[in-house]
C-alpha cells in the first residue's frame, strides 16, 4: 500500500506542473457553472411566472381547479452532464497521454519497475490519485450545483437529492477515469505518442459521439412521426401492429447503443435526475435496479482496462 501511495503522491506532483491541463481544467468549470447559471435562471423564471399566473388567476376566482406542477431542479443538470461526456473524457485522454509521455521521456517507470515493485502497484498507484483528483473534482461541481441550484433557482433538495447525486458523482469518477487509463495504455504501448493520442481521441470520438448519434437517429421515434399515424387514420392497436415490423431495426439500433460507454453513463445519469421521463416519481432503489446493466457495463470497462493496462507491464519491462 505504501508503494502505491507513493506511485500517487509522484502523479499528484506531475498533474500540477501541466499549466495546459489546468486550464483547461479551469474552462471545464467555469463551462459548468455556466451551464448551471443559466438553466437555473429559466428554472427560477419558470416559477415565477406560474406564480404570478396563479396570483392573477386568484384575484379572479379562478384558480380552485389549478394543479401546480412539479418543478425538479436536477433536471437542470443535463447540460453539466453533457460536458462531463465530452470535456471530461477529453480531459483525462489528454491527462492519460501526459502521464505516459512523461514516463517514457524521462524512462521513470523503467527504473521503478528495476526495483522490487509489483507492476500492478503501478497501475494501482496511478489509478488511486486520479481517482481522488475526478472525485474530489465531482465533489466540487456537485457543491457548486447545490449552492447555484440554491442562490438563483432557489430550489432546495431533499436527502434523495443529495443520495442521487452521489451516485453521480461515483459514476461519473468511473466513466472519466476509464478514458484516463485507455489513452495511457495506448500511447505507453505505441513507439509514437502522438499518434497514440489520435488513436485515443478517435476512440472517443466513435464511442462518444458518432455512435449516440446514430442511436439517436435511428430511434424510430424520430423516422415515423405521431402525425404520420394520426394523419392515417389508425387506431393505437394498427400503431403498435406497424410498430412491429421495426422489431429488427430496433434490435440493431439497440445493439449499436450497447457499443458506446458514454451511452450507458448517460441513460443512467438521465433517469437519476429525471431528466428521462419515465423515470419521473420512480425512487432510487428502482432506478438503480432497472439501469444495473449500465452501471455493470461501466464496472465492466474499467475493470478489463485496468487488467490490460497491468499485464502489458508484467509483458512489457523496456519501451519499443
Amino acid at each position: 500500500m505504501n508503494t502505491i501511495i507513493i506511485i500517487a503522491m509522484k502523479e499528484f506532483k506531475e498533474v500540477f506542473r501541466t499549466k495546459t491541463f489546468l486550464f483547461v481544467l479551469f474552462l471545464f468549470l467555469i463551462l459548468i457553472s455556466i451551464s448551471i447559471t443559466i438553466s437555473s435562471l429559466v428554472f427560477n423564471d419558470q416559477v415565477t411566472q406560474f406564480r404570478q399566473s396563479l396570483e392573477v388567476l386568484k384575484s379572479l376566482w379562478r384558480a380552485s381547479n389549478i394543479v401546480q406542477p412539479d418543478f425538479y431542479p436536477l433536471n437542470l443538470l443535463r447540460g453539466v452532464v453533457d460536458y462531463i461526456e465530452i470535456v471530461g473524457a477529453i480531459l483525462w485522454i489528454f491527462l492519460g497521454y501526459i502521464s505516459a509521455y512523461r514516463e517514457k521521456i524521462s524512462k521513470s517507470l523503467s527504473l521503478i519497475l528495476s526495483r522490487p515493485v509489483k507492476k500492478a502497484h503501478v497501475i494501482y498507484g496511478k489509478l488511486l490519485w486520479n481517482f481522488s483528483f475526478i472525485f474530489l473534482l465531482m465533489i466540487f461541481v456537485s457543491i457548486l450545483i447545490i449552492v447555484l441550484l440554491y442562490a438563483i433557482a432557489w430550489a432546495s433538495l431533499w436527502w434523495i437529492e443529495f443520495m442521487k447525486i452521489w451516485v453521480f458523482i461515483f459514476t461519473s469518477s468511473f466513466y472519466i477515469l476509464i478514458f484516463f487509463m485507455l489513452s495511457f495504455l495506448l500511447c505507453l504501448s505505441q513507439r509514437n505518442t502522438v499518434n497514440a493520442l489520435i488513436i485515443s481521441f478517435l476512440i472517443w470520438l466513435i464511442f462518444a459521439l458518432i455512435i449516440p448519434q446514430i442511436w439517436d437517429t435511428m430511434d424510430t421515434d424520430n423516422q415515423i412521426s405521431w402525425w404520420f399515424f394520426k394523419s392515417m387514420n389508425l387506431s393505437r392497436t394498427d400503431e403498435f401492429k406497424v410498430m412491429d415490423h421495426f422489431k429488427t431495426y430496433e434490435n440493431i439500433r439497440t445493439w449499436v447503443e450497447q457499443l458506446s460507454i458514454t451511452k450507458h453513463y448517460e441513460r443512467l445519469e438521465f433517469a437519476l435526475f429525471w431528466i428521462k421521463k419515465d423515470y419521473a416519481d420512480k425512487n432510487l432503489g428502482f432506478i438503480l435496479q432497472d439501469k444495473s446493466i449500465d452501471i455493470f457495463v461501466l464496472i465492466l470497462f474499467f475493470g478489463v482496462l485496468v487488467q490490460i493496462n497491468t499485464y502489458y507491464l508484467r509483458k512489457n519491462l523496456n519501451y519499443n
